[in-house]
């Protein structure tokens, strides 16, 4: 027979566990530019830092350096509240995990919040790296696309 503590301490496992798949998968988020080439849906996509480091051998415009600048400023705006705004809830949630016996609808409802703001900075920085795709033109998206799979490069 299952004691009366086993959903307690189940609930707080399954959800300390999804806490802690939250963090892992924000890493990449955190990390600019660090989307793994081998991923099929940033593999067609450019981190900024590769069109910088290539602007030469792409041929890059300054109008589309500074398009590019000016998307970059705008997301830094929108993900820093965001990121404020994910801090809090994971305080909340963390808060709601510590007490001695945990309201699992709470907890639950808490880790959707931080799930929710993760998904707005993903999709933040998706948006950023398709606007980024669209100011190059086809040419500097191939000779990108050679560049990143050339060996020692990327």
């Amino acid at each position: 027979m299952i004691g009366a503590d086993y959903f307690p301490r189940r609930a707080r496992t399954t959800v300390a566990a999804a806490l802690m798949l939250v963090g892992c998968v924000a890493l990449p988020v955190a990390a600019q530019g660090t989307s793994p080439v081998t991923d099929p849906v940033f593999r067609t996509l450019y981190e900024p830092e590769l069109i910088m480091k290539h602007r030469r051998a792409i041929g890059l415009t300054d109008e589309q350096r500074d398009a590019i600048s000016r998307l970059i400023r705008e997301l830094q705006g929108v993900v820093v509240s965001l990121q404020w705004e994910l801090q809090d809830q994971s305080s909340s949630l963390s808060a709601e995990l510590n007490r001695p016996q945990i309201d699992l609808d709470r907890a639950l409802d808490r880790m959707g919040r931080v799930l929710q703001t993760e998904r707005k900075i993903k999709e933040a920085h998706l948006t950023l790296l398709v606007r980024i795709k669209n100011v190059l033109r086809p040419e500097q998206q191939a000779s990108l696309q050679q560049l990143r799979e050339a060996p020692g490069q990327g």
